[in-house]
């Protein structure tokens, strides 16, 4: 009994002196060998925050409470993005072009760009209502853009802006917060609110489909659309809005049980949607004022029928330790084998549709192109891919994802009239993202984007210039072979009408999936 008392006597009397011990070491000096890795170097040491930028900031005030009218005065540009020109490869394109009646050709691209108003009066004998700018952009609409007049355009936008609110509501089916305004008008737009500030950047370990949307992105790819002369991305406005006078007071009932105060007295919802609609990414006003970009409704789909389609070059909807990276990003031949043999893509403008809008996607680093919208209302004039939902861009500066811009460099095809706009914005007196600066600038929340952005699309811009010089050098036929406005496949007969998109792919990837159950049993 004594010697187990005497053990028990010992064993407290080592552990009282330890404590003593690892009490009198100073702070600092535990910090310090942490730091250091311990004896062995082998402890991590833990990081607060893992890159700049890349933790959830708290939400940013708007720039301003007060509204501004549309039209404000132009920031000035200089010194925000050095270009980065290869005045031999500019020189090159120069010659390309020079080969080619690129005026004839650009004029072939769109032989009839033709109005709703004007189609429906020519087929129906219909007039198209145009009593607000909503119907006056919806009768505006044409079958190779969606708008051409500037003064139409800003009539819009500054109503998109001003207009009083008259209905919130929640937008359903989205994966993140979007609203649904109905204006005094009775006309909608889709509002998305601001959860971080110009400069935030994304997260480098988040899969693109896991990345926060960003209200600035859909305003500044409207604009990057418009100066790139494509015309087809939805006309989108920065606004800053009263959270309580309107948005709760104008809200439905379910999104209005979503208000609360935050802790630091500012006025949050948290609405419904399948990712990040809840009190910790709650959306919060400073402390009751919220930006967010406006995007106009396009016409309901009973009046003016929209196709779906999925992109042939969508990334992989999940990702497994095994399956990170989808068929064309594996396949340099994956265009000519798979795309340019479908009928869809085979003739006529949809292939290069594709390229253009990748092109755009690889300006602003999109990366989260899975399907797209077309008309088909036009009757037999082919339809065009509407510019929609490019929320996920603009999210990292450091990095260049060279996949996007695949449907470019393994179809090698392209626009005259995008050849000569780049090259233009390339090696011209004004630069691209000084056009984009300037156009931005006309926004009421300006500025939009953080100017760390300029020089990334400088740079994106040269290796789009590169992939293309490449495509004509190594081509057979040269230029001839690559620069063109109509597609056309002579493998594939064009003689049947197309098939509904979605569809015919729906049925291509249920083949593709057959073919690998067989191949792996």
């Amino acid at each position: 009994m004594r010697i187990y008392l005497k053990r028990i006597a010992v064993f407290f009397l080592a552990a009282f002196c330890t404590t003593l011990v690892l009490l009198s070491i100073p702070k600092n000096a535990r910090r310090t060998e942490w730091a250091r890795g311990g004896k062995f170097g082998r402890l991590p040491r833990p990081n607060v925050h893992i890159n700049r930028g890349e933790h959830f900031e708290p939400q940013p005030a708007p720039p301003s409470a007060h509204i501004f009218g549309y039209q404000q005065p132009v920031i000035e540009y200089a010194g925000f993005s050095d270009r980065e020109i290869d005045y031999s490869l500019a020189q090159r394109l120069e010659g390309y072009m020079g080969e080619l009646d690129i005026d004839s050709m650009i004029a072939s691209e769109c032989s009839n760009n033709e109005t709703l108003r004007a189609y429906w009066l020519r087929t129906r004998g219909a007039d198209v209502p145009q009593r607000d700018s909503w119907e006056r952009f919806y009768a505006d609409i044409g079958s190779c853009d969606l708008y051409r007049k500037e003064e139409l355009l800003n009539d819009l936008l500054h109503d998109l802006n001003t207009l009083p609110v008259k209905n919130v509501a929640i937008m359903e089916g989205g994966t993140q917060v979007k609203l649904i305004i109905t204006f005094a008008n009775e006309e909608q737009a889709v509002f998305k609110p601001m959860r971080f500030g110009r400069d935030y950047e994304s997260d480098p370990n988040h899969f693109y489909f896991s990345d926060f949307e960003r209200h600035h992105a859909e305003i500044a790819t409207f604009h990057l659309d418009k100066i790139l002369n494509f015309r087809r991305a939805v006309p989108t406005v920065g606004r800053i809005f009263n959270m309580t006078a309107e948005l709760r007071d104008k809200a439905e009932k379910r999104l209005k049980k979503t208000f609360f105060i935050s802790p630091a007295k500012n006025h949050c919802f948290v609405s419904k949607c399948d990712y990040y609609c809840d009190t910790t990414h709650a959306i919060c006003g400073k402390p009751d004022m919220k930006e967010g970009s406006v995007q106009v409704f396009l016409p309901d789909e009973n009046n003016v029928p929209r196709k779906h389609n999925k992109s042939p070059y969508r990334r992989q909807a999940t990702y497994s330790k095994r399956n990170q990276m989808a068929a064309w990003q594996q396949d340099m031949q994956f265009c000519t084998s798979m795309v340019k043999t479908r009928k869809q893509y085979a003739h006529g403008r949809r292939l290069l549709d594709l390229v253009d809008l990748h092109i755009m996607d690889y300006l602003i680093g999109n990366q989260d192109r899975h399907h797209y919208e077309s008309f088909s209302v036009f009757g037999d004039a082919p339809s065009y891919a509407i510019h929609l939902d490019n929320g996920r861009a603009f999210g990292r500066t450091d990095i260049d994802d060279d996949d996007i811009i695949l449907p470019l460099r393994q179809c090698c095809v392209l626009r005259p009239s995008t050849l000569r706009t780049l090259l233009n914005f390339y090696k011209g007196p004004i630069s691209l993202t000084e056009a984009l600066h300037r156009s931005m600038s006309n926004d009421p929340v300006a500025p939009i984007l953080a100017t760390k952005h300029y020089p990334a699309m400088e740079r994106r811009l040269h290796k789009i210039m590169s992939f293309v010089d490449r495509c004509i050098s190594e081509h057979p036929d040269g230029v001839k072979g690559v620069v063109m406005a109509k597609y056309h496949n002579s493998m594939v007969s064009d003689d049947t009408a197309l098939a509904d998109e979605a569809t015919e792919e729906d049925e291509e990837d249920e083949k593709n999936g057959q073919a690998n159950k067989e191949k792996h049993a």
